[in-house]
C-alpha cells in the first residue's frame, strides 16, 4: 500500500505527537486513550453480541474475532486522535496489534473463565477490564515509542 491509501511503510520511529510537552496535554493524551478503549469495548461487545447471540457461533471464537476487530478501531482512533498522528502506518498497527493481542489474550481468557457463571456480555466486560492496563502500558510505551506515560503522570 502507498500514499494514495494513506498507509505507509517507514521506518520505526517515535511519532512527534506520542509524547507530549506539558502535564495537561500527558493527561488530556491518557484520557483520549481511555475514551478510545471505551468506544472499543462498545463495539467489543456489541460484535461479540452478534456473533454470539445472534449467529450463534462458539463464544470463545465469538470472543477473538470481537477482540480483534475491536483492536483495529483502536489503531486507527488512537493513531488519528490520540497522538495527531495524519498517516495510519503499517508498523505501528504491527505493532499496536501485537501488544494488544497480548492483553486480549488476558480479555479472551477470563472472560472465558468467568462465562459460566455470569451473562457472556459481561464475562466480555470483565475481561476487557482484566487486560486494560497491560494494553495501555504496553501499547503507550513500545507502540507510539519511548514514552513514559505512567512516570509523567506522577512527575
Amino acid at each position: 500500500m502507498g500514499p494514495s491509501t494513506g498507509w505507509t511503510w517507514g521506518a520505526r520511529t517515535r511519532p512527534s505527537g506520542s509524547r507530549p510537552a506539558s502535564s495537561g496535554a500527558r493527561i488530556a493524551q491518557l484520557l483520549r486513550f481511555g475514551l478510545v478503549g471505551v468506544l472499543g469495548t462498545a463495539v467489543n461487545v456489541g460484535i461479540l453480541h452478534v456473533l454470539h447471540n445472534e449467529l450463534g457461533w462458539g463464544f470463545t471464537r465469538s470472543s477473538a474475532i470481537a477482540t480483534e476487530l475491536a483492536i483495529v478501531h483502536n489503531y486507527v482512533w488512537n493513531e488519528l486522535w490520540t497522538f495527531h498522528i495524519r498517516r495510519l502506518h503499517l508498523g505501528r498497527l504491527a505493532r499496536y496489534n501485537m501488544a494488544s493481542l497480548l492483553a486480549a489474550s488476558v480479555t479472551v481468557g477470563v472472560a472465558t473463565l468467568v462465562k459460566e457463571l455470569i451473562d457472556p456480555r459481561l464475562a466480555q466486560l470483565v475481561g476487557i477490564l482484566a487486560g486494560a492496563g497491560l494494553n495501555y502500558i504496553v501499547n503507550v510505551r513500545w507502540t507510539w515509542g519511548p514514552a513514559t506515560a505512567l512516570d509523567d503522570l506522577v512527575q
